[in-house]
């Protein structure tokens, strides 16, 4: 009996130091969710760094990102475009950054293109209902009646306000003509690549004193042969003058 008696009670005595053993080794309380703590990983940090950015902080960022869309065409206002179409530079161009000298050629690109839709598609100058009928076709040119072109010098003095005479454009001869002392023009004497979407200055090829050539590459949706999208790449040069102007030099209508 007094055996029976001691083993009772030293099962117990193990029962309550296994019970104290599971409150000391136990797991501690969860923290309230004011004290809790989140760990940051590489990845977290990828994803924090490549996040779209706010507008506050896009509008306190002081140097234009460089990305392929130039988001700022007139080069953070290093340049502008003068009143003819042609592109000025507030100080040398020749102390510019590359970044800078791509989005001004952009802008002149973008220039020349609707110069010369206007001269060689349209009519930039006012015209009356009278015409003449000239050339093997007997094409109709339309008198132009506006008071500052008397002459087809006078065409070409406009005209090369944005290009450069470095490049003549033998096909104005073709579409003005002078005749019964006064100037004709031949509105309208092609159409247009449909299929064209867009056109981006994307390096520079090389550069003088007075003129740096620019690769431009022009886009297409390729509709036209039933195919994918394809690019086509040229060459754009801007002509740079004394008076630090920039008019279009080579150059080739991209629709």
């Amino acid at each position: 009996m007094k055996r029976i008696a001691i083993t009772l009670i030293a099962l117990a005595l193990a029962s309550a130091s296994v019970s104290c053993m599971g409150e000391k080794t136990g797991k501690a309380p969860s923290k309230p969710d004011s004290e809790k703590t989140t760990s940051v990983t590489e990845s977290d940090t990828e994803d924090a760094t490549t996040a779209p950015v706010t507008t506050t902080a896009a509008r306190s960022t002081t140097t234009p990102p460089v990305v392929t869309t130039q988001p700022d065409p007139l080069g953070g206002g290093a340049f502008e475009y003068n009143s003819d179409g042609a592109v000025v530079f507030k100080e040398d161009s020749s102390n510019s950054e590359e970044r800078v000298l791509i989005q001004a050629a952009q802008a002149l690109f973008d220039s020349a293109c609707r110069t010369e839709w206007n001269f060689i598609v349209g009519c930039p100058f006012k015209t009356d209902d009278s015409f003449i009928e000239t050339g093997d076709f007997n094409w109709r040119y339309y008198h132009i009646s506006d008071s500052s072109i008397k002459t087809f010098a006078d065409v070409e003095k406009a005209y090369y306000k944005v290009f450069s005479d470095r490049y003549p454009n033998k096909e104005l001869s073709e579409i003005f003509v002078e005749s019964d002392g006064g100037v004709y023009a031949y509105c309208g004497s092609k159409g247009t690549d449909i299929y064209y979407t867009g056109s981006k200055v994307t390096g520079i090829k090389s550069r003088s004193d007075d003129e740096i050539v620019f690769t431009v590459e022009n886009y297409y949706d390729g509709s036209d042969y039933g195919e994918g999208a394809h690019t086509e790449t040229d060459e754009f040069s801007a002509v740079i003058g004394s008076d630090s102007v920039w008019k279009a030099g080579k150059f080739q209508m991209p629709y």
